[in-house]
């Protein structure tokens, strides 16, 4: 479809998440006014070259995109900085979590006071768009809603189970806890909003059982590079299990870490990419499980981690979507995931990788013992599940988000 030439978007979020696929899908179309974002840090510009390479360079490069206009893109930086100061000395979860309230709240204020100037189209992300949508009700301008991750009621019932069955994990949990302030302010951005996007059925089930309207949910999955996650030949020499996601028991980590101690498959070792959050939930396993830490490592590091594993486990138990489950798939490894993402909107069960349900430790084991027994069917596996998100490219993703905004705007724009 064509875009029509008044649309001016507003693309904000205080984190990166997907915005910056986002909003390069707008501005492709030329109708991005504003990118408003927490922090960004334009590694193209004189003014940042003298930085040498190594750790802060790497830091500042996670958010910088540059096929993205830098004049574009406005930022609010203190309460960013003010939040992870804070976050560092926070002794508990709750803590960490009203710090991010907290900030979220004080960008969308930010936003809120700029709206006119910023775009006449309002998309913005969960937890940080109910000053902004209001104030965009007022003006007649379009609100479009993204829901990152299941609803936070959804969230909350599961991992507060999850924090009485694994307390020694209960520090590591995210989405787990919101006070009421908080989720009626999540109520109200879905009331408000004219369209949700999401990128799983899963996320959209919890929408629609939080009392959101179907009609106006829309699953767009996200799309992958194919050329940086690629099958390969080099493989690790023991059989290896690829984790590339923070260390967290939302996403299930311990019953991974669980399988794993039980052995099914001998001298198997786990392959880390990723950072604790709260508590080290692997440090506990380390002497009875063998482990290859990789820490911080970029997109590229990752795919040449995945195309050198086996399997892929990833047993979570909240989860938005699930890139890493993707990310494997084009890599052709065989998949082992759960219902509580996109595993099923791209999981055929037993032919392209495997759905187990959550908290089954049992059942990881199963499935990790027949990919080892069964190298060869193993190997048919991961290539069906390339063949299966082939599709699912990076710049589809972008074509079919900027369409689904345009949709949006068409049936919501003011009137001339």
């Amino acid at each position: 479809m064509s875009f029509d030439e008044q649309l001016r978007a507003l693309v904000f979020c205080p984190g990166p998440m997907g915005i910056f696929e986002q909003s390069l899908a707008l501005q492709e179309r030329d109708c991005l006014t504003t990118m408003a974002i927490d922090y960004y840090c334009d590694l193209g510009r004189p003014r940042f070259r003298w930085i040498p390479d190594g750790r802060i360079k790497k830091y500042l490069r996670k958010r910088y995109h540059p096929s993205l206009d830098s004049r574009r893109v406005r930022v609010r930086l203190l309460p960013s900085i003010i939040t992870k100061l804070a976050i560092s000395k926070a002794r508990d979860p709750q803590s960490r979590d009203r710090w991010c309230f907290w900030h979220n709240a004080q960008f969308d204020r930010w936003v809120a006071s700029h709206l006119p100037r910023f775009g006449n189209l309002a998309f913005g992300y969960e937890s940080s768009s109910l000053l902004t949508f209001r104030r965009a009700r007022e003006l007649g301008t379009p609100r479009v809603l993204y829901q990152p991750i299941a609803c936070a009621e959804r969230s909350a019932a599961l991992l507060e189970e999850e924090r009485r069955r694994f307390p020694e994990l209960a520090d590591t949990l995210r989405y787990h806890w919101f006070p009421e302030e908080e989720l009626e302010r999540r109520r109200e951005e879905r009331q408000l909003a004219d369209a949700i996007l999401c990128a799983s059925s899963f996320t959209r089930d919890s929408l629609i059982e939080a009392g959101v309207e179907p009609e106006k949910i829309f699953v767009e999955p996200y799309g992958v590079d194919q050329a940086v996650f690629a099958l390969s030949q080099e493989k690790f020499s023991r059989f290896s299990v690829a984790w590339a996601s923070s260390f967290t028991q939302t996403k299930g980590i311990g019953y991974l870490l669980e399988a794993l101690a039980r052995e099914p498959v001998p001298g198997m070792e786990l392959v880390l990419a990723g950072y604790p959050y709260g508590a080290d939930a692997v440090a506990l396993y380390e002497n009875r499980i063998r482990v290859r830490r990789l820490g911080h490592i970029s997109r590229a590091e990752i795919g040449k981690m995945m195309g050198q594993c086996h399997a892929h486990v990833f047993p979570t138990l909240v989860e938005g979507f699930g890139r890493n489950i993707i990310e494997a798939m084009a890599s052709g490894l065989p998949v082992v995931t759960t219902r509580h993402c996109a595993g099923p909107d791209l999981i055929e069960d037993g032919v392209t990788g495997f759905i187990v349900p959550i908290r089954d430790v049992d059942a990881i084991c199963e499935k990790l013992a027949w990919i080892y027994d069964h190298p060869q069917e193993a190997i048919e596996m991961g290539q069906r599940a390339r063949d299966r998100v082939a599709s699912l490219t990076q710049p589809d993703y972008r074509r079919r988000f900027a369409e689904r905004i345009g949709t949006v705007w068409q049936a919501r724009r003011p009137a001339q």
